[in-house]
């Protein structure tokens, strides 16, 4: 080549593609990202504290929904009986005890059994030598030793020493102000404890969890439980009203337990358990059907589940806000760089793949230790308070891909400034 000669312009457009090939298998966008790494740090930072508040947001919902649906969940059974009264089930709606008795007729039912729950009156309270200290809510669960209704284990197996008149088995998962010793039996047992004004002996525990609506749980025999709670029904046997009735279904049954529930409905005079009848008093939900009648009620008829979205909003603001600074600052840094590339030829649209890629990147990279300290705030909330903060692979789709969007919109909008820009004004 003789270089004292000009370059024909053919030649100068050969090198423009030829740069464009090679540049596209250069990794530009993560050289951008990474060159200072002080600054990488403080975006991995913005963009992680960004993810925590999703996720945050995202725990409490989900442990919202789960921790109120748990108790249903750990009942042993296809079926289940409520009042048509009773939209939630902290709500103290309850039904007659002989519909129960009707649905042990039905083809395919194995058994139906009462559970019994109280919360109002249901004040515990620690009796500490010499002195006395106040008393507080919790949830009191009554159920016939003999009747296999949880799938706690343990329950299951201390359940028969619930035949003792005035025990009760205390959830570990309560919360802390309860003030029980919880770790060893003996010690539990020997704890003073009284329940409605009576005294009540502790001989054991089991793992349930909390909600927003019960602050613990204890499991009592029925006698117990009609004996500290004899005012559920003014006149007559406490015990002759239910709050949940569990019914299980035979081998066959239980495989199609919607067909067993249709059945049951037309015994009882309900045809359709979404809709008002005014013959039935009762409903008759599968598993699911309670679960969804349960869940449905906090996610629509407060304003809890409402609260947490908002505040996954927020934290989708605050970081599109995080990436928005971050690039725009990377591309005022490198517009020199960037109009010389368009000064060569390079189209809008690779200008644009880059920001995009780029913003992909911060996304995945800030995403990691977001989740890293996301997981350890689960497992130190749910210690705390007994909710169920799980991290399922649902919720974390749903953050990773709030944080891709969050990234490449703040991408966008950064990309203005390069695209708007005359290379001729820069230099």
């Amino acid at each position: 080549v003789n270089f004292t000669k000009p370059i024909p312009q053919t030649c100068f457009r050969s090198s423009i593609f030829a740069t464009m090939k090679l540049t596209g298998k250069t990794p530009l966008a993560w050289k951008n990202l990474t060159h200072d790494w002080r600054r990488l740090a403080v975006s991995i930072a913005g963009v992680g504290f960004a993810v925590l508040l999703m996720f945050t947001q995202v725990g409490f919902r989900n442990a919202l929904f789960d921790s109120q649906s748990n108790l249903i969940e750990k009942l042993d059974g296809q079926i289940f009986m409520i009042s048509r009264a009773k939209f939630t089930l902290a709500a103290e709606k309850r039904f007659p005890l002989n519909r129960l008795y009707q649905v042990r007729t039905c083809e395919g039912v194995a058994g139906a059994y009462p559970v019994y729950t109280e919360l109002t009156t249901s004040v515990l309270r620690k009796v500490e030598t010499g002195k006395g200290n106040r008393g507080y809510p919790i949830r009191s669960i009554g159920i016939h030793p003999d009747d296999p209704v949880f799938v706690i284990k343990g329950i299951q197996q201390q359940q028969q020493e619930l035949h003792q008149f005035g025990t009760a088995l205390f959830d570990r998962e309560s919360k802390q102000k309860f003030d029980l010793e919880r770790e060893k039996k003996a010690l539990l047992a020997a704890e003073h404890a009284e329940l409605a004004g009576k005294n009540l002996a502790l001989i054991g525990t089991f793992q349930l969890g909390t909600d927003f609506a019960h602050d613990g749980n204890l499991v009592m025999s029925a006698d117990s439980f009609g004996n500290y709670f004899p005012h559920r029904q003014r006149f007559g046997d406490p015990l002759s009203v239910v709050d949940i009735g569990v019914i299980k279904l035979t081998g066959a049954a239980a495989e199609h337990p919607e067909k067993v529930c249709q059945d049951i409905r037309k015994e009882l005079g309900t045809h359709n358990a979404k809709k008002h009848d005014p013959v039935s008093d009762v409903l008759v939900l599968t598993k699911a059907e309670f679960i969804d009648l349960e869940q449905n009620f906090w996610d629509e008829s407060t304003p809890i589940a409402t609260i947490f979205r908002f505040g996954k909003i927020i934290g989708f603001i605050v970081g599109m806000v995080i990436c928005y600074q971050v690039i725009y600052s990377d591309i005022a840094d490198h517009m020199p760089e960037f109009a010389t590339l368009k000064a060569m030829g390079y189209p809008a649209a690779y200008f644009v793949k880059l920001v995009v890629v780029q913003a992909l990147l911060l996304s995945l990279v800030g995403f990691i230790p977001g989740t890293a300290v996301s997981v350890g705030i689960y497992e130190w909330l749910g210690g705390s308070t007994g909710l169920l903060m799980e991290m399922k692979q649902d919720g974390i789709m749903e953050v990773l891909l709030s944080t891709i969007s969050m990234c490449i919109a703040s991408g966008m909008l950064a990309l203005r400034k390069l695209l708007a820009a005359d290379p001729a004004s820069l230099f």
